[in-house]
């Protein structure tokens, strides 16, 4: 038995060779099926390893002090001193700026903060405390410092790739070699960056700093950032001068004052800050102000990667349309082996002949396929590789900008990956091609000829009418994701079956309107008929990727459109100010040096909400209901002027008096909650939420006070007071960050399409208005910047003769804060346009990947055509002995598959529409908590559907080409 499969598996691969573009065709399917497959595995990979190495960052997890001032500088003086009175667990660092570009290219340069770490206490038992082993005391073969010592075994531990990640090399000469680390998301945003500047080096102290560092891979560097020693740091005698004013030179006196001066700028050494390996009470950081005579702060690092629903939503179209890609390139496989069987099928008939039996010979076709997929997958992974290498930049750019991620090329296995694809694309095959060999196993018996009864139009409108209906059912019962995912499949096969039914009638139909006086053009519609029933896979294909390219593009374009409109009056202001400047400052701009214009800031706190009950419903009954976890929230301020009114967005309001709703909400006595939180909470209108937990955010303006005031916020459950009508807040929090705790009713719900997470809106009033420190922690550094009303129409706008431009608004700005302030002044059209262009550079790839979908439909269509003027040759021999021309004949079977893609192409429209609408109020609310309005744009839909014709005809044109309809009859095999 094996030799006689040997035999029949060489013959199959002998009659591959005979005609190799078929089996070529098949392999093209499986590699673009697997590099598909494989560059969105990478992708999403690539994603979620980014997500997990943005979490580990070990050495800014704990808090870091700095100098309240931010002009002001420790000294190493102020280091000794405090190591002194027993605060070992600080660790001093330094930094400055660093320029790392490609070959001293300015363009592509990039800025860098070199920090420089005090190696010494790391080897502590605080430091080995948080998972790091000290080195042997015997590992001191080469000068190196301890973490230059683990940096290729944190590298090879975390990487488990080339610990070297980097070399920069410095444009100076008599450089020194220094080890470093660096983040792996550093280091995958660097692309050829390899020469080492600091930053404006015409400034920069003299002697310039040549070093070449070996970075290392790793995440106990914090990211944007190169960690060395801080011995290296100032190494090569690179020093910060002093702020101290340096008093005039007597000559006689000359060098015993540049002694001095010398020894005072050695014994200077600045110091950014120290790190503290354990958080710091409010006492010690009192004790510390005291010791050092200067106020100090100190900034808990936020490590939680707010990526939600966005890099999720970002994954959920990739998979989708790699499935789809998938499942299309299945059905050029299955039209691939149609044809190849077909062609076949007179030696296939010898070798039954010979004895060859029907199992015997459908294992080998099996094996065949096999081989096919163990050539095809290895090049379809390196496609793949290569795919996801070339996109790694695009990527990397819209998870930065857009998510506050960054994408890695991930650490995958090539075994595991290889044997997942086999795996998959094998057995998809087999099953696919036993419709191939089924239709070869009746070819090989002998049957009478049955005729095929079609359905009449009534049986056909009936059995639609009930899949209609057996879709809505299934779309009132999705609870999930899952289900909704599985309602999208549901509706994609449901209308593949209704197409399918009503195809031949309708190019039957169009047969009464063809003029019999034109008989080219009634043979094309005529035999078009015919062809509806032979193309169905053809026909299937080409439809699943119209309509769901339809769906997408739809659905991203209603998308669009919603943020569009929701920016577009949420921006009341003419001008936004961002700056890390405390509140306190910005609010005395608009008394004293802009007193025609009124600023508003943007204040945040976070909470935790239980759950939300109507207001008859008792706190206590919902709490022992309720078993969830608690949900995050941000509770942010809102203005409560008109232009405020105006620009905000209301789905629903109570019993729609929006008036009265508004009234209420300036009173306190409700809230106004986004999309994301009631559907997560399944809030209504009028119920009341159990908010708990209520503190001050962790920001990097946090001073010694603040934050004493916030860990306060973490107070125990027995210091939480209780209110039915107010929900579960702690106490001391509220006391905190409220100056008149609101009601926590919920009065309306609007739409947030720039949030990730639930958000509250409260009152801008209802906020700590007394304690200074209190508001500088609740300021997020977001400052709308509009006109006075009495001078609104006067003052700043769309009109050219504004009072204020942007230009010397931000240089008031800049000196009323101070050169040092970071200040960042957007118009208002600059930050509609900056949104929308990241919006658009979102869906790039997606609609790359719709595209490629509908070229491999194309190509399922062409070698469909391909099989069919095999089967119809004798027709085309008559239409040729006819008289009808080569070039006509040509243009008919053009005709007929153009028509028959037209015909699937205008019932693909309605279902694509109803799969944006599935796509928006299903998907999108199960998965990421947010719906928007369906938009339906003509102008999309065709540009759609003209797409897919062009395609389809483009590649329909390869066939053609070589086609020839003159054909000898005697020469056809006789079965």
């Amino acid at each position: 038995m094996l030799r006689t499969l040997l035999l029949t598996l060489s013959s199959l691969l002998a009659m591959a060779r005979h005609r190799p573009w078929e089996p070529l065709l098949i392999m093209a399917a499986i590699i673009l099926a697997n590099a598909g497959l494989v560059t969105v595995l990478l992708i999403n990979e690539g994603a979620t390893q980014g997500e997990l190495l943005q979490s580990k960052q070990g050495l800014t997890l704990s808090s870091i002090i700095t100098p309240a001032d931010s002009r002001a500088r420790f000294a190493q003086s102020d280091y000794a001193t405090l190591r002194k009175q027993g605060f070992t667990q600080l660790v001093a660092i330094a930094e400055r700026n660093i320029t790392l570009s490609c070959n001293g290219s300015e363009p592509t340069a990039t800025t860098l903060t070199l920090i420089g770490v005090d190696t010494q206490p790391l080897l502590g038992s605080a430091f080995r405390k948080r998972g790091f082993e000290a080195p042997a005391q015997n590992d001191s073969a080469v000068s190196l410092s301890y973490l230059s010592q683990n940096a290729k075994k944190f590298s090879e531990m975390e990487n488990q790739q080339t610990p070297a990640g980097r070399v920069l090399r410095s444009n100076s000469g008599g450089d020194f070699a220094v080890n470093g680390l660096i983040h792996p998301l550093t280091n995958a945003k660097l692309a050829c960056h390899d020469t080492l500047n600091e930053t404006d080096r015409k400034s920069a102290p003299s002697p310039y700093w040549p070093a070449t560092v070996s970075a290392y891979v790793s995440s106990f560097a914090p990211q944007n950032t190169i960690l060395i020693s801080i011995d290296e740091f100032y190494r090569g005698g690179v020093t910060i001068e002093n702020n101290e004013p340096v008093k005039p030179v007597i000559p006689d006196n000359a060098k015993r004052a540049q002694e001095k001066q010398a020894k005072q700028q050695k014994a200077y050494v600045p110091l950014s800050g120290f790190i503290a390996l354990s958080p710091l009470s409010h006492q010690q950081l009192t004790q510390i102000e005291t010791l050092l005579g200067i106020p100090v702060k100190q900034t808990t690092s936020n490590t939680d990667n707010d990526t939600g629903s966005l890099p999720d939503s970002f994954r959920l179209n990739l998979w989708a349309m790699s499935g789809l890609m998938g499942v299309v390139a299945l059905f050029i496989v299955l039209n691939a082996l149609n044809l190849m069987y077909r062609t076949r099928l007179p030696n296939i008939i010898r070798l039954r002949q010979l004895g060859i039996s029907q199992r015997i010979l459908s294992i080998a076709l099996f094996t065949e396929l096999l081989v096919y997929c163990v050539i095809s997958i290895p090049i379809g992974m390196f496609v793949g590789f290569q795919a996801a290498s070339w996109l790694s930049p695009v990527i990397n750019g819209t998870f930065t900008s857009l998510f506050n991620a960054v994408f890695v090329n991930p650490d995958v296995n090539l075994l595991v990956t290889f044997g997942f694809a086999l795996t998959t694309t094998f057995i998809s095959l087999v099953v696919f091609s036993l419709v191939s060999i089924v239709k070869l196993s009746n070819a090989l018996t002998v049957a009478p000829v049955k005729k095929e009864n079609a359905l009449r139009q009534f049986a056909v409108g009936l059995i639609s009418l009930c899949a209609l209906l057996l879709l809505f059912i299934a779309e009132g019962l999705v609870s999930s994701t899952a289900s909704a995912l599985f309602f999208v499949a549901l509706l994609l096969l449901t209308s593949c079956a209704l197409i399918l039914l009503w195809l031949p009638i309708l190019s039957k139909l169009l047969t009464r309107f063809v003029p019999r006086q034109w008989p080219v053009f009634h043979y094309v519609i005529a035999n078009m008929h015919l062809l509806s029933s032979k193309t169905r896979l053809a026909v299937c294909a080409f439809f699943i990727a119209l309509t769901a390219n339809i769906g997408m593009n739809t659905m991203t374009d209603s998308f669009r459109d919603a943020t569009e409109q929701w920016l577009t009056q949420r921006l009341y202001a003419p001008f936004y100010l961002y700056t890390d400047a405390p509140l306190s400052r910005i609010e005395t701009l608009s008394t004293k040096s802009l007193p025609p214009l009124a600023l508003t800031p943007l204040l945040k706190a976070e909470g935790a909400v239980i759950s939300s009950h109507a207001q008859e419903e008792t706190h206590k009954e919902t709490r022992e209901v309720s078993n969830s976890s608690p949900t995050y929230v941000s509770i942010s301020s809102y203005p409560i002027h008109q232009s405020g009114k105006k620009a905000l967005v209301l789905d629903d309001v109570i019993n729609n008096d929006l008036n009265t709703v508004w009234r209420e909400f300036t009173e306190g006595k409700g809230v106004f909650i986004n999309q994301q939180l009631a559907f997560a909470l399944n809030a209504k209108l009028g119920h009341t939420l159990d908010i708990e937990n209520i503190r001050l955010r962790k920001t990097a303006n946090s001073s010694s006070l603040a934050i004493n005031t916030s860990n306060e916020a973490y107070s125990s459950p027995q210091d939480k007071t209780t209110d039915p009508t107010q929900g579960s807040q702690s106490s001391s929090s509220n006391s905190n960050v409220f100056a008149a705790t609101p009601q926590w009713k919920v009065l309306g719900i609007y739409p947030d399409y720039g949030n990730l997470n639930g958000q509250i809106l409260v009152p801008l009033p209802s906020f700590n208005r007394n304690d200074v420190l209190i508001r500088d922690q609740l300021f997020s550094g977001v400052v709308a910047i509009y006109p006075e009303p009495p001078i609104e129409t006067n003052v700043i706008g769309d009109n050219k003769q504004s009072t204020y431009g942007k230009d010397i608004l931000e240089q008031q700005l800049k000196s009323q804060l101070g050169e040092h302030r970071e200040i960042a002044l957007y118009t208002r059209q600059a930050l509609l346009d900056t949104s929308m262009q990241t919006f658009d550079r979102t869906f790039v790839l997606t609609d790359g990947l719709n595209i490629t979908t509908l070229l491999v439909a194309g190509v399922a269509f062409a070698v469909s055509l391909t099989v069919l003027t095999i089967g119809s040759a004798a027709q085309l021999s008559v239409l040729r002995a006819l008289g009808v021309s080569q070039l006509k004949v040509k243009a008919s079977l053009f005709a007929q598959y153009l028509l028959l893609c037209f015909i699937s192409a205008l019932l693909a429209i309605p279902f694509g529409v109803y799969l944006a609408y599935v796509f928006i109020q299903q998907v999108n609310r199960h998965a990421f908590n947010w719906v928007y309005p369906l938009s339906i744009n003509a102008e999309v839909i065709l540009s759609s559907v003209g797409l897919s014709l062009l395609i389809v005809s483009l590649v329909l044109l390869l066939p053609l080409g070589k086609l020839k309809p003159k054909i000898d009859l005697r020469q056809e095999v006789q079965l």
